[in-house]
């Protein structure tokens, strides 16, 4: 049956890549683990965890990291990624694969078949995007009958494409089971048009929140009474606790004199005639502000640079190549184009430069000799020995705060990686070494901090926040009340306001998500204002600047011709989202009950 399908099979190797990087970021990031542990017996080689029984090799893991990681740098402009985005890119891979087999699981328990006449419709009546692309024109249109022609064509190869086709198929099916039941009424088809076709204008007034706020300050029995009705509003996840050991990453001195005798070398080209100093500022300067302007500084004072840069090219006549300079920067060469002199002193007092900036950074093989150094402490340590020996050896520490599931170690920038093996590890275990930019780490994990209500001192800010905005809100309700019953009595809005001293406007024509001046963007207003009736007040509509009556001026009338030409797109776009959140809250009961066990720590640990 699929002797038709031939010859594009290199075209479409790249599409099951493409689904499965898809598939990483549309449903990968789940971060529930379910029921998930580390295990406790012995690992099979080249297992890295299971799902309800099911083993992840270690060879899909990391094929899916490095395909995570291919995504990011090319998302990143191809520049190298920071640490944390290593470790990013190591989570969300794990969790794809997680998903993945769960839904394969699913796919296998519900009996899900695919037949050959199912794969062939969709290659003729709704093709994958991925395949049609292969057939777009210059203009950037499907030619379909470019593909209609390639496809009964029987010289070509499509089993690349089938493949992919029969793997998806499954999934589509159990999407379509298990989202069955999402619907959407016409009544939201409605809605959905009314925002994003409607407009109104409207007056209105109201008090601003900022205008009740001034004097009030909470009372400390005000802020304790709402932080015992609102405890749940206060919780705290669980949190981990660390000790670290840090080796910088310095340059040592071979470093430095490696890039003092480069920079030597620049001097004596452009000294020499061999190039110029724009074209060897662009080619190796390191300063990324002024390369493009060939090391051109433009003018500045005594005060700007660094002292040692100052002195230089203060002391330097105009045109004259310095010797290297060397700051916390690194090493400069200078070269001063202007010099301001004052007439009665005749001193140098401002000048204009250019230079080119040579950073001492630690070399490939003073990196190794720090991570080894970093090694050797982990190897010689465990959680009894592991302060006493960095105290012993003088090797700096410290004691960061408590912190959250994918959150920094706090004061350790970049540490995402250290931070996820804290809350994977136990209390006293070491972990393997760790680097950011600055330095390699070695953590030493300790008792985690239970979930639990936050206690008042920590989260008083968010509590005083809290009772503050009550306060507001209820007296700028209680401030707008008698004003609105006033103009019901038939007074206007404007000389309420104004006697009143409440914000009042005529706005300008809106729409649901535009901004109304004074009372915000995209706010309640703008579809309560459109939804109302012309001449109606709306008495009490609150928004994030304050509270505000409004009555609709004009509002357009909903163009039924419009409505019944769009009204099947929108019913299919809202129905779309409905089964996504079906499918979602499906899928969040799949992990809550699946036995997850991830074996990465204990391999990261070398058990």
């Amino acid at each position: 049956m699929f002797k038709i399908l031939r010859q594009k099979a290199k075209l479409f190797y790249w599409v099951i890549a493409a689904s499965f990087i898809l598939f990483l970021f549309l449903g990968g990031m789940t971060t529930g683990q379910g029921c998930q542990g580390s295990g406790s017996g012995p690992i099979e080689p080249g297992v890295i965890g299971t799902v309800n029984g099911d083993q992840i090799m270690s060879q899909q893991y990391e094929y899916a990291r490095r395909q995570q990681i291919a995504f990011m740098r090319q998302q990143n402009g191809n520049q190298d990624l920071n640490a944390n985005q290593y470790a990013t890119a190591s989570e969300q891979a794990w969790n794809a694969l997680v998903r993945e087999m769960l839904v394969e699981q699913a796919v296998a328990s519900r009996d899900i078949k695919v037949t050959d006449a199912e794969v062939l419709e969709v290659f003729q009546t709704n093709p994958p995007v991925e395949i049609l692309n292969q057939f777009r024109g210059e203009d950037g249109n499907v030619d379909m009958n470019a593909y209609y022609t390639a496809l009964q064509n029987p010289e070509n190869d499509w089993s690349s494409a089938e493949q992919y086709i029969r793997s998806m198929l499954p999934r589509q099916k159990l999407n379509d089971e298990v989202a069955a039941t999402a619907a959407v009424s016409d009544v939201e088809v409605r809605e959905e048009f009314i925002r994003q076709t409607g407009r109104a204008t409207a007056e209105y007034m109201g008090v601003l929140f900022t205008e009740v706020s001034a004097d009030y300050e909470p009372t400390e029995a005000e802020l304790s009474a709402w932080y015992t009705s609102h405890a749940d509003d206060y919780q705290s996840a669980e949190q981990g606790q660390a000790k670290i050991v840090q080796f910088a990453k310095l340059a040592s001195d071979v470093d430095t004199a490696d890039v003092l005798s480069f920079a030597q070398e620049i001097r004596e080209d452009i000294l020499a005639g061999r190039i110029d100093f724009e074209t060897a500022a662009r080619d190796n300067s390191e300063d990324q502000n002024s390369i493009v302007r060939g090391g051109d500084l433009g003018r500045f004072d005594r005060n700007r640079m660094a002292p040692e840069f100052t002195e230089v090219a203060f002391a330097l006549p105009v045109g004259e190549l310095s010797e290297p300079v060397l700051t916390k920067f690194g090493y400069h060469l200078i070269e001063v184009t202007e010099q301001d002199i004052d007439q009665n002193t005749g001193e140098i007092y401002e000048i204009s430069a250019r230079h080119i900036l040579l950073r001492v950074a630690p070399g490939p093989a003073t990196l190794d000799l720090i991570r080894e150094a970093a090694e050797n402490f982990r190897s010689r340590v465990d959680g009894g020995s592991f302060m006493s020996t960095a105290e012993a050896e003088a090797l700096p520490t410290l004691t960061p705060a408590p912190f959250a599931a994918g959150r920094d170690i706090p004061t350790v920038a970049m540490s995402l990686q250290g931070s996820n093996w804290v809350f994977d590890a136990e209390a006293g275990d070491v972990s393997p070494v760790f680097e950011n930019r600055d330095f390699c780490y070695v953590v030493l994990a300790e008792e985690k901090i239970a979930s639990g209500l936050s206690p008042m001192s920590d989260v008083l800010g968010q509590v005083t926040l809290a009772v503050r905005k009550d306060h507001n809100l209820k007296a700028a309700k209680a401030k707008l009340a008698p004003a609105v019953g006033e103009v019901q009595m038939g007074k206007t809005m404007a000389e309420v306001a104004q006697a009143q001293g409440m914000a009042h406007a005529i706005t300008d024509t809106f729409t649901a998500n535009g901004n109304v001046d004074g009372v915000g963007y995209g706010t309640d207003f703008n579809m309560d204002v459109i939804r109302g009736t012309v001449g109606q007040m709306l008495p009490e509509i609150e928004t994030l600047r304050g509270v505000f009556a409004a009555t609709p001026l004009w509002v357009n009338e909903v163009d039924q011709a419009d409505f019944d030409l769009r009204s099947a797109g929108i019913h299919a776009a809202l129905l779309q989202r409905a089964q996504g959140e079906v499918f979602n809250t499906w899928f969040d009961e799949q992990m809550a009950v699946a036995e997850i066990v991830d074996f990465r720590p204990r391999l990261r640990q070398g058990n």
